[in-house]
């Protein structure tokens, strides 16, 4: 009797952890199935995204002459460059420089025969309007050595990340000029204000683009 006691209590017990491997199971595979419906739906988001943004970076710089930058060692200088290629090459006035093929760098202001000077988006008194974040969401970029987007209101949610882009007449639309790298309020308290990560350095580049119009 006992004997068979045993044996139905060892049955138990192997059912019993059966049982909870099974619930085990069917919970994780639950929530690896839940985790993966999440991670799809925030693919669809990012390509819903990408399709949005589609019209502003598509054929931005089709058309570029990719030109050599003059060196200004020892000097640290980032708010002007000087290219080796100017009227001779088709450079014109206020065309559009560009780190690869969709950074903005700045404008060409000044042109010679055989080179030109273009101001970069480090210069203090480079404003531009853009837009930030999957919400589009205006602002205005101030330059300087720590490049900033002023003039974000104050309720619009931005994050840490989120890419800065040009929405300026002035410039081919949806050019990405950096990410927000951190929020505070300004000093009025009425809007919002972000400096921003560059994704270059100024003093490293070599060959920049000119869009050529």
């Amino acid at each position: 009797m006992r004997r068979y006691f045993l044996i139905g209590l060892i049955i138990l017990l192997v059912g019993g952890i059966y049982l909870t491997d099974f619930f085990i199971s069917k919970q994780r595979y639950f929530d690896e199935n839940l985790s993966l419906k999440q991670e799809n739906e925030n693919l669809k988001a990012q390509m819903q995204m990408l399709q949005s943004l589609m019209p502003r970076v598509e054929g931005l710089v089709s058309n570029y002459l990719t030109v050599g930058v003059f060196s200004t060692y020892p000097f640290n200088i980032k708010n002007q460059i000087t290219v080796n290629a100017g009227e001779n090459q088709g450079i014109k006035k206020m065309m559009t420089a560009t780190v690869g093929e969709n950074l903005l760098l700045g404008q060409v202001i000044n042109v010679f025969p055989g080179y030109s000077v273009i101001e970069t988006i480090f210069d203090p008194n480079f404003q531009l309007s853009v837009r930030v974040g999957e919400a589009q969401i205006n602002g205005l970029f101030q330059g300087g050595n720590e490049p900033k987007m002023t003039l974000i209101e104050k309720s619009k949610p931005i994050k840490v990340g989120d890419v800065v882009y040009v929405a300026s007449q002035e410039f081919p639309y949806g050019l990405k000029i950096g990410e927000v790298n951190e929020i505070k309020e300004s000093t009025a308290g009425v809007f919002k204000e972000a400096t921003l990560t560059m994704p270059f350095n100024i003093n490293e580049l070599r060959e920049i683009n000119i869009i050529i119009k």
